[in-house]
């Protein structure tokens, strides 16, 4: 049975230096704890309020900082997910979360869905991530991956559920006014499709905007695992019980019911 940390912290925007150490010091703690994967918030090692700063702080994947976050796996014995801004060949920049354990990078995930409304201009600074998403396969879980807007569009985690993910992790940066929005999504991701769900939010005020933390774990029948504290640093730890999705699904068949056509219609009302 895994054991997760959700790594709710206050990041250093445009500091990579400063944000390393605090994962640093946060997975020393979860390595006392027995963790064996710990998640981090959206841009976790550069911090997510950054405008232009983003175009020199973006960096290929692997590049330094992954590099760092191998080596720091390595040394604790620990699975994590952290994000960063990553640049690609061709001069793209994403918006990016990798997954790394003591063997090194074992996947990268794009955000494919950027917020550019109210408070929100991501798409001024990223390009969005327009092909498949994959599943992991680790020894901590199946793991799918999500970043904080993508958790809205419910078939991408049906997606990830359907190509056989155990857990569905989410990193995001969501101020106060998204909270209603992600406590309700994140219990419906995880009902809908059966599955472990874990969110893991940033802290901090930043430009006079406020981000709530709640960082918390819902079970494959909805029900509430751990939460983290709101307004505050926090690692809440969850023990991850996958062989709980045998007996969900048995009770609530979603996914061995989901019919071909339910997604050919939609599809086809997408493009009429």
């Amino acid at each position: 049975m895994p054991r997760i940390g959700l790594a709710q912290i206050k990041n250093i925007p445009a500091s990579k230096k400063k944000n390393i150490k605090k994962i640093e010091k946060i997975l020393l703690k979860a390595a006392k704890n027995e963790c064996d994967l710990v998640v981090f918030p959206e841009l976790s090692i550069t911090g997510y309020v950054l405008k232009d700063l983003v175009y020199s702080l973006a960096e290929e994947i692997p590049g330094p900082s992954t590099e760092k976050i191998q080596s720091l796996a390595r040394d604790y014995g620990i699975y994590v997910i952290a994000g960063l801004p990553e640049r690609e060949e061709r001069n793209l920049i994403y918006n990016s979360a990798v997954l790394v354990g003591p063997e090194g990078l074992l996947g990268i995930y794009r955000k494919k869905h950027l917020p550019t409304y109210g408070l929100f201009e991501e798409g001024r600074y990223f390009a969005p991530w327009r092909k498949d998403i994959k599943v992991f396969e680790t020894p901590v879980g199946k793991i799918g991956i999500l970043i904080c807007f993508d958790l809205f569009f419910p078939e991408l985690a049906r997606t990830l559920a359907v190509k056989g993910a155990e857990m569905i992790v989410v990193l995001s940066a969501a101020p106060d006014i998204s909270k209603p929005f992600f406590e309700t999504f994140v219990h419906a991701r995880a009902l809908e499709n059966t599955t472990f769900v874990a969110y893991v939010n940033m802290v901090g005020f930043y430009d006079g905007i406020g981000f709530f933390g709640g960082s918390h774990v819902r079970g494959p029948l909805g029900q509430l695992i751990a939460r983290a504290k709101l307004y505050e640093e926090d690692l809440v730890i969850a023990d991850i019980d996958y062989s709980s999705l045998i007996y969900a699904r048995s009770i609530r068949p979603i996914l061995k019911d989901l019919r071909e056509d339910d997604v050919k219609y939609l599809y086809r009302a997408l493009v009429e």
